[in-house]
């Protein structure tokens, strides 16, 4: 008796909710529109911080504050499903098929490296979405460098919950490769 009214003071917790990040369409910048020529990106290596690249969403309600969704969680590696999204959002809007995720195949040489360090990768449910870091261009074969940029996306989630959140920050991650493949499509591969 004892046993079965400890079991029922908890009651039943709701189940885990897992999520993940999307690709979001685009079309190819300008100088990348059919026919374009062949382009290989090495994309990577993407650092988060700790404090994000963790099972549980974390939220920022307040400035100094964060949250992490007990219930609410992503659903494999953060950093692996940043990766993947940015790979597929940089493949549509460069209209290439070559990207290749860090660390590449020594075979491998890419026109361009992108790497990417983000600052910031959370917001506040219902309210905004962040995504805040920097990203750095450089030459596949020798490794100077083109561009080094800062970035700060705010999207606003459509709804209250964690399933328009977590698409908003999807949206970021696509400005952030609308952001990286403009500059890409600008550069010519090769040190001077």
């Amino acid at each position: 008796l004892l046993v079965q009214t400890g079991c029922s003071i908890g009651g039943a917790s709701r189940p885990a909710e897992f999520y993940v990040l999307n690709a979001e369409p685009g079309t190819p910048v300008s100088s990348r529109a059919t026919p374009a020529g062949p382009l290989s990106v090495g994309l990577g290596p993407i650092t988060i911080p700790d404090i994000f690249d963790r099972p549980q969403i974390v939220t920022r309600p307040q400035s100094n504050r964060l949250e992490l969704a007990e219930f609410d969680r992503w659903g494999g590696d953060l950093n692996r499903d940043l990766s993947r999204v940015l790979a597929q959002d940089l493949m549509s809007r460069l209209n290439t098929d070559s990207i290749l995720p860090y660390p590449w195949s020594s075979r491998d040489t890419p026109d361009f490296q992108v790497t990417i360090q983000v600052f910031r990768f959370d917001g506040d449910v219902g309210s905004a979405a962040k995504l805040e870091g920097v990203w750095r261009l450089l030459d596949g074969a020798k490794g100077c460098e083109f561009a080094a940029q800062r970035f700060s996306f705010d999207e606003s989630p459509a709804g209250p919950g964690y399933q328009e959140f977590v698409s908003a920050m999807s949206r970021a991650v696509a400005a952030l490769s609308q952001q990286i493949a403009e500059r890409i499509g600008k550069t010519t591969s090769g040190c001077q």
